[in-house]
């Protein structure tokens, strides 16, 4: 019963450009500090094997100073760590998986064909193979031993279409691998079944671009025969998280305020934090300020304002007519509840939904 590490999608090598410089080169040493941990927890849980399932790195010439840091951590972890190169960072003759000198824990599957590696337990294979360009399509075929443990890495994705080894549910069927180790989708598949073999896609290990919204990391547990244990665990990378806010309601910054706290991410340390602003809006929040105390507290903050001016709600004050009965019914209680911000804000809408009503309009 193996102990296994499988995570997927490093993009070691990003340059996270969409963040301003000092912060992109700390997203960049989180990276690091993040694959350290791993391996940190690889060597205090005992791991047997540490399978990584394509695109360690964000291209496939990355400088050979960053593969040398990457590879000197890995290094350090004390079992097999297994590379199945993917359409970023395909082996190729002058890739750094074939010009380095690696180490010897270190194994690169270097065909497009599945090739065996037997752990030391002697019950467990790792079946392997890398791509060799941006496109792949490697066929699951292998002669397995069904009285050991097989486990298949490779990057790709179950039913895809855009040519980077896509992997069919019938092809999964006669394959009769106990798990598949898989990479490419930035998103966590977890864990499940098709027919006896398990399958999982453990999302990228650190985000490197906005829309790659939750938690972050690698798989880790035990593998045996018809008991996959696998949990994602938190690489502690750069992650992005979005939350949105309806302004409908909201009249002024302390407001907006106390309505966005509870609804900020738990984890700030290393996550940027979009606000994006919705509906219609009452005032002229002082976005500059917003921003400036949400970045004192994540990692970055960025606030998008999509939100819609309210019209002028007083517009028919001096309308002879039913609007302006309804708007100087308003204006009165409004005044009169001036003292409570809650009351007033509850007032404005009602107005502006009256209002919206009796012109044949729909609010946001």
């Amino acid at each position: 019963m193996p102990t296994i590490i499988h995570a997927a999608d490093f993009h070691i090598g990003a340059k996270f450009d969409f963040l301003p410089s000092a912060r992109a080169a700390d997203a960049v040493n989180l990276q690091f500090s993040a694959l350290q941990a791993m391996v940190n927890y690889a060597a205090s849980s005992a791991v047997d094997a540490v399978l990584i399932a394509g695109d360690l790195f964000d291209t496939p010439d990355i400088r050979p100073q960053i593969a040398s840091a990457v590879f000197s951590v890995l290094g350090k972890c004390p079992c097999p760590v297994f590379i199945a190169p993917g359409n970023h960072d395909y082996y190729h003759i002058g890739s750094v998986y074939s010009t380095q000198l690696l180490p010897q824990n270190i194994h690169v599957f270097r065909e497009r064909f599945l090739e065996p590696v037997s752990l030391a337990d002697g019950k467990t294979v790792i079946w392997g193979a890398a791509f060799q360009d941006t496109k792949a399509s490697i066929p699951l075929d292998a002669s397995l031993d069904s009285s050991k443990i097989n486990i298949c890495l490779m990057h790709g994705e179950l039913g895809g279409s855009g040519g980077y080894n896509p992997i069919s549910e019938s092809a999964v069927l006669g394959s009769r691998f106990d798990y598949i180790a898989l990479g490419h989708n930035h998103r966590f598949s977890g864990v499940f079944r098709i027919s006896q073999t398990a399958l999982s896609c453990p999302g990228c290990f650190a985000a490197t671009a906005s829309n790659e919204l939750g938690v972050k990391g690698y798989l880790a547990g035990h593998i045996e025969k018809g008991d996959i244990a696998l949990t994602l665990r938190s690489s502690e990378a750069v992650c992005f998280e979005e939350v949105q806010l309806p302004m409908t309601g909201i009249n002024s910054d302390a407001m907006l305020m106390e309505t966005l706290f509870p609804l900020l991410p738990e984890e700030q340390e290393h996550t940027c934090c979009c606000v994006r602003l919705t509906g219609t809006r009452m005032y002229e929040p002082d976005l500059a300020a917003l921003s400036h105390s949400l970045r004192n507290i994540f990692f970055h903050a960025q606030v998008i304002d999509e939100s819609a001016a309210m019209q002028d709600l007083y517009r028919y004050e001096k309308d002879d007519g039913l609007r302006g009965t309804v708007t100087r019914d308003f204006i009165s209680r409004i005044e009169e509840n001036q003292k409570d911000e809650q009351a007033c804000a509850k007032l404005t809408l009602a107005l502006e939904y009256a209002l919206a009503a009796l012109d044949g309009r729909e609010l946001d």
